[in-house]
């Protein structure tokens, strides 16, 4: 079950960093765009943020989002995942201390952590029944 949460979480990541990279504006990310409408005089407040940025910091986006998850994902165990839950949380905030720009949107790694922290919650505990049959196993 945790692990089906964690490969979910990464599949949320992934359609965020794709759906900022296509269809957030300048507007959304830029400090000059949203406060006054205007923009530097090499982009326009409405061009798309990869024709402006490039694909590199989508892609940066994408593995910081990505990567934790993928690691809890894969590893399975239930320390990794709650030092994932942390890693999310220091990412998340990377993100409001940078709000400004397009690393703001690192505050989505908010709900991948609370993803997180359900699929570590739910981690490691042993399934009704088993541990009765451990217990009498052992005697």
């Amino acid at each position: 079950m945790s692990r089906a949460v964690w490969w979910a979480s990464v599949l949320v990541a992934l359609a965020f960093t794709v759906w900022v990279g296509i269809s957030w504006s300048m507007a959304e990310v830029s400090l000059s765009c949203s406060k006054i409408g205007e923009s530097q005089s090499w982009f326009r407040c409405e061009d798309r943020l990869v024709d402006v940025l490039g694909i590199w910091p989508l892609v940066g986006l994408g593995l910081l989002l990505v990567l934790p998850p993928v690691v809890a994902a894969l590893a399975m165990r239930r320390r990794v995942s709650w030092l994932v839950v942390a890693v999310l949380v220091g990412v998340a905030i990377a993100g409001l201390a940078n709000w400004t720009s397009l690393w703001g949107s690192l505050l989505f790694a908010v709900l991948l952590a609370a993803l997180g922290a359900v699929a570590a919650a739910l981690q490691g505990r042993p399934a009704p029944g088993n541990s009765r049959e451990r217990s009498v196993a052992a005697t």
